[in-house]
């Protein structure tokens, strides 16, 4: 009897793995403009510190990618979206944080 009731569970599955994919789209593109943007800056020569600085937006976009993963991981669809979006945000005010203190400090990033 049971047999005539269909689970949407690959449904959910598919539709999981989809947003999963589109958010992992969202934050590998903040990661790759983290590494371009230091790349960009690094050509006139630049300190140790100010390496840490330009590529530390890219691994906490990464990390808050994993830890948002893992606390969504058994939410519902609609929890699941909320939580990749909010550390979406998060990454992004981050990296605009950065850059704008990279802006406001060269001289002191780049030895000149």
């Amino acid at each position: 009897m049971s047999a005539d009731i269909v689970e949407p569970k690959p449904l959910a599955n598919v539709l999981r793995g989809f947003l999963t994919g589109l958010a992992g789209l969202l934050y590998a593109f903040l990661i790759w403009t983290a590494v371009f943007y230091a790349i960009q800056l690094s050509s006139g020569g630049m300190t140790p510190y100010g390496w840490v600085v330009l590529l530390l937006p890219a691994v906490v976009t990464a990390l808050v990618f994993a830890v948002a993963l893992v606390i969504a991981r058994r939410r519902a669809i609609g929890a699941f979206v909320l939580v990749l979006l909010a550390g979406l945000g998060l990454s992004a005010v981050f990296l605009l944080n950065t850059f704008s203190y990279v802006i406001r400090n060269l001289a002191a990033l780049t030895g000149a």
